[in-house]
């Protein structure tokens, strides 16, 4: 079973469609228990667990319509969606998998992890912004460097 079909067995209560007729740019979007995707914007199965996330993250978090990025409402509700789909698709014990698994460069962690590249930093950025440069989790300690950079060290 693929990433985003175990992700959305966990919210089978939403209904998810594939809708070619989405606006332009526009890979996802959840209203009223539903989750769209957008089949002509979304790459492969990386890219699809990545906007399923998202979307399914809009339902835990989001309230009412956040559209107008001019809006700082909306703009903190997509951010929060944001980082509670980080937590989903890059958990820290996900990335001590990673890291046990010998993934040592972004790009081999995301395919670990099943995401995108793309995914992957703007997620250690969000980790940035909630735990600061660094947080022990389960013995490991997590160092953010500059840019996409992680390092993880097994405790003693």
């Amino acid at each position: 079973m693929y990433p985003s079909e175990r992700l959305m067995s966990k919210y089978s209560y939403l209904k998810y469609q594939f809708e070619p007729y989405m606006p332009p740019k526009l890979k996802g979007l959840y209203k009223d228990n539903v989750v769209y995707l957008n089949p002509n914007l979304i790459e492969d199965e990386k890219e699809t667990y990545v906007v399923v996330a998202e979307e399914i993250s809009h339902h835990i978090t989001s309230v009412g319509d956040i559209t107008d990025y001019n809006d700082p409402e909306s703009r903190k509700q997509e951010r929060k969606a944001r980082l509670v789909a980080a937590e989903m698709t890059i958990s820290p014990a996900a990335l001590i998998n990673a890291y046990e698994n010998g993934a040592q460069s972004k790009w081999e962690v995301a395919d670990e992890l099943g995401i995108t590249g793309k995914a992957l930093d703007e997620g250690i950025q969000l980790y940035k912004e909630k735990y600061g440069e660094s947080f022990t989790y389960e013995n490991y300690k997590f160092r953010f460097g500059k840019g996409d950079s992680i390092e993880i060290i097994k405790g003693e």
